[in-house]
């Protein structure tokens, strides 16, 4: 997995691969691929570029292959522990996989979708890359309750604003993030979303409120004041996001399998139809 690539620097090195594969394709055919259908037929690489092609129907398999390899993602989810990496490098190997088979399946079909097959599959995957695009923001900016950071918080600002720590919690505690079942569903999640937004901003405010004017003032007073405001929001968020996420993973799931029926169907056409030279 990215052996010598930091974990940080993974999403950035993944998508310059993905940006190489992009510009080699299409400088490779342009060509061809600014052309007309008409017009296609007279250009040199017509045979080897069209979708049933050498070129063109090697594409397609490359596709299929990584779109079987982008699977292991939830081999690792649900089987992996620890000492497979982390979720977040496999999410970004998640990511990179999908988005380049979708650039693959665009060459493979040189831009155009000339049959009822095609077209499911071809709206099939872009319902996956959507749905897991969004998915992948919702992971990154899933925050997690975490009871230690909130008391680290709460620690600083005494400090700075000695005797206040008392009216923090209570007044936090009266504020408490909306209750949503982990098992909730998509709709359910949706209509959740103002509720735990309006916690949050409500959390902050009362932080602002209930400290003494001019305590920012000092950088690292305010430096603890923004911590304990981060952590109070993200505690109120975890719940709400977090059933979001889980809920929207469903759906990603649905529309994948919709795609590996679609896409399973159409690569059965083509073997059929004998394009399987990758075999020959």
């Amino acid at each position: 997995m990215a052996v010598g690539v930091p974990r940080r620097y993974l999403p950035y090195v993944l998508g310059l691969l993905l940006l190489g594969v992009t510009v080699v394709l299409a400088r490779k055919g342009w060509s061809f691929y600014v052309l007309s259908l008409e017009d296609r037929v007279e250009h040199p690489d017509f045979r080897s570029l069209r979708p049933s092609g050498r070129v063109g129907n090697g594409y397609g398999f490359v596709a299929l292959a990584l779109m079987v390899l982008n699977l292991s993602y939830l081999v690792r989810r649900r089987f992996g522990g620890a000492r497979m990496g982390s979720m977040r490098a496999w999410l970004d190997l998640h990511v990179f996989t999908g988005l380049t088979a979708t650039v693959l399946v665009s060459f493979h079909s040189a831009f155009q979708l000339r049959t009822p097959i095609a077209m499911a599959s071809t709206a099939s995957l872009a319902m996956v890359v959507l749905t897991g695009v969004i998915g992948r923001f919702l992971y990154a900016l899933a925050p997690s309750a975490d009871a230690e950071r909130m008391r680290r918080a709460l620690d600083r600002v005494e400090v700075a604003a000695p005797g206040h720590r008392g009216q923090l919690v209570q007044a936090l505690a009266a504020l408490p993030a909306p209750s949503i079942r982990a098992d909730a569903s998509l709709v359910r999640s949706l209509i959740a979303i103002p509720g735990w937004v309006r916690t949050a901003r409500q959390r902050r405010g009362t932080i602002t409120l209930l400290l003494p004017h001019g305590l920012t003032a000092d950088r690292e007073a305010r430096a603890a004041v923004r911590e304990l405001q981060q952590a109070a929001a993200a505690d109120a968020r975890s719940a709400g996001v977090g059933a979001l996420l889980r809920s929207w993973r469903g759906l990603h799931r649905f529309f994948a399998l919709l795609m590996l029926i679609a896409v399973g169907l159409h690569a059965g056409v083509a073997w059929h139809y004998g394009y399987r030279w990758i075999f020959t």
